[in-house]
């Protein structure tokens, strides 16, 4: 029976591998900047401050655009706001790499995160019009892994780009991949969504969104975000080298590691959410994340950085699809589109709050990065706390 599983997922599920091939392909695009931008920007001749601004006027543009999008998508559907968030990421590629002033660097910046939150967004709802009971942690699981997929042949792929042909070379390579991104969609795609045809159903739609199943799912997702972003951006790099006085590839080498534990831990992800539900599968990724950060604490031999990769991609692997999957049972098939577009405004506060959060409390603390640490640690335990508490009288039996 598991032998013939495989075929027989890929014929069921063939109306998403369309949408899941946009996605790998937008994550590869996506992470081809990262290893480039900040070098992209020093050629500009501004400070180390405005270099960072670069990745937090993104998260805005994404911020802005979140909601609406989503909100959009349900009115016109989603194809036409894939396509439109593809051909905006186009838009700001060109721009940002035809630059000649920092400050239209910044803007083409922002133009890019408002494309790339359309284009999240609208995607998580797309996937979620495609999900069934039967489906959903099947569906949510390889959306997390063509999105864990392109993060992680991005970067790779935008050095050796850079390297050949200049910084400016990996957003021309963008600007390729998104027009496919918008081809893929015209060619491929059919929309799935249930259409809001009212003024007054949208505005019930929009009433419907604060359950407290729902709430409870998106300020997981914030802290989530929030402990991520800080600890995989700003503490492991800042650990390795004064902790553990690890070098910048082998640091790299580590993260790249979390990035395989997820993948490692992605096809278990459809049994584990089946068989224990969404929910248990939420707390436990939640614990596990707390652990995988603390364990970095716990000494200065490297194989505490190497455990704490390890486990923290593991718990990571799990998070995605189990947040994902609670979503989409915490909503109504009508509200698909808003629900994540809330959801992912919530998700990018965390996003971009964390890092400065978390530097400011180890800059004030005499414990240094570590008081960092403990404190996502402990944000964690407390995120496992509420979310227990607060959808304890509606768990979810496993679907």
């Amino acid at each position: 029976m598991r032998l013939r599983s495989f075929p027989e997922s890929l014929r069921r599920d063939r109306q998403a591998w369309p949408l899941l091939a946009m996605i790998c392909i937008t994550m590869i695009g996506s992470g081809m900047m990262a290893p480039v931008l900040s070098l992209y920007a020093a050629t500009f001749g501004v400070t180390a401050t405005l270099v960072g601004m670069l990745v937090t006027i993104f998260g805005v543009g994404r911020l802005m655009s979140n909601f609406p999008s989503g909100y959009l998508s349900q009115m016109v559907g989603r194809r036409p706001m894939l396509i439109a968030g593809a051909v905006i990421i186009g838009v700001g590629c060109v721009g940002a790499a035809l630059a000649t002033d920092f400050n239209h660097l910044i803007f083409w910046r922002f133009v890019q995160g408002v494309g790339s939150g359309m284009y999240m967004t609208v995607s998580s709802a797309a996937l979620a019009d495609l999900s069934t009971s039967e489906s959903r942690a099947r569906l949510v699981g390889l959306y997390q892994a063509a999105l864990q997929l392109g993060a992680t042949l991005g970067p790779v792929f935008g050095g050796f780009i850079a390297s050949r042909f200049g910084l400016a070379a990996p957003f021309w390579a963008l600007l390729v991949i998104s027009a496919a991104t918008a081809i893929v969609g015209v060619l491929t795609f059919k929309d799935q969504h249930a259409p809001i045809s009212t003024r007054s159903a949208a505005m019930g739609a929009q009433r419907g969104l604060w359950t407290l199943p729902f709430i409870s799912i998106s300020l997981v997702s914030c802290v989530v975000f929030f402990t991520r972003t800080a600890f995989l951006f700003q503490l492991v790099p800042l650990v390795g080298d004064q902790a553990f006085a690890l070098d910048v590839a082998t640091i790299g080498l580590g993260v790249t590691i979390s990035a395989g534990a997820i993948l490692l831990v992605l096809p278990l992800t459809t049994m584990l959410i089946a068989r224990l539900g969404s929910r248990l599968a939420v707390l436990i990724s939640l614990v596990f994340s707390a652990v995988g950060i603390v364990l970095i604490l716990g000494g200065d031999h490297p194989a505490w950085f190497w455990a704490s990769m390890t486990v923290y991609g593991l718990a990571t692997g799990l998070n995605g699809p189990a947040v994902g999957a609670f979503t989409i049972e915490a909503l109504p098939r009508t509200k698909y589109g808003s629900g994540m577009g809330v959801q992912r405004t919530i998700s990018d506060v965390g996003y971009v709050a964390g890092p400065v959060v978390v530097g400011l409390v180890s800059d004030w603390s005499s414990s240094g990065n570590a008081a960092g640490a403990w404190a996502c640690g402990a944000l964690l335990a407390v995120c496992v706390v509420l979310f227990a508490g607060a959808t304890a009288a509606g768990k979810r039996r496993p679907s």
